[in-house]
């Protein structure tokens, strides 16, 4: 029966399905995102943005921005929790001063306010630049807006910690259900992304082939249609 079913059958693709699950996920204050209870490390330049994370049977993968790989660790067997996976190389290294200067630009982010915030919050706080993470983590829980509005009420009655923010954002914004943080986390990845690499508009010019390849089909069909049954024109 196969060798009756063979000339019939169709030829595997030529590359497989991907199956694998893709996230996004926001890189904590201590430069590891979170997947099933489990930590791994991206590179520190990365605290506090959100990217993407593919996950395969056996790998957890981690891209930038324009979704080129940065980081890939083996996944934590199932049943494993509260587990770590962290690379040398995403640590920031001896220079506190590079985590600093990333950390200030992400504050920048959020306009005037969130650069004053952060350079008071750093010269008024002895953990100032783990205070200030933190504070980038809470993206995790709220949005974008509210962050900015609370950096912004900060700066206005000078309180420049990070449990203020915390406070701040607990009395006037709403957190994300689960459901929600997802949907939001990858509208806003995909319109970050189609801000990044926008397309131009197509000439015309282009698809002038495929009108005169439309025009002959209707030719072709029109002759056929007047054809008679033996196949010459009545």
């Amino acid at each position: 029966m196969f060798e009756e079913e063979k000339a019939h059958l169709l030829s595997l693709p030529a590359q497989p399905y991907d199956t694998a699950q893709v996230l996004y996920r926001t890189v904590d204050q201590e430069g590891h995102v979170a997947y099933l209870q489990n930590f791994y490390s991206a590179p520190w330049q990365r605290i506090g943005e959100l990217l993407p994370v593919r996950v395969t049977e056996t790998e957890l993968i981690v891209y930038g921005p324009e979704i080129r790989e940065i980081a890939r660790h083996e996944l934590f067997p199932s049943g494993a929790a509260g587990q770590r996976r962290t690379l040398a190389a995403h640590s920031p290294g001896r220079d506190p001063s590079q985590k600093r200067e990333l950390l200030r630009a992400r504050f920048a982010e959020f306009g005037a306010e969130g650069a004053i915030f952060f350079d008071r919050l750093i010269g008024a706080r002895r953990n100032g630049k783990d205070e200030a993470a933190r504070v980038l983590n809470l993206l995790t829980i709220y949005r974008r807006e509210d962050l900015a509005r609370a950096l912004e009420r900060a700066v206005r009655y000078r309180a420049f910690s990070w449990s203020a923010i915390e406070r701040i954002l607990a009395a006037q914004a709403r957190p994300r259900s689960a459901v929600e943080s997802l949907t939001v986390e990858a509208r806003e990845q995909l319109s970050q992304m189609l801000s990044q690499i926008p397309l131009a508009p197509r000439p015309t010019s282009e698809y002038q082939l495929l009108l005169e390849e439309s025009g002959k089909d209707d030719e072709e069909r029109e002759n056929e249609d007047d054809a008679g049954p033996g196949g010459s024109v009545a």
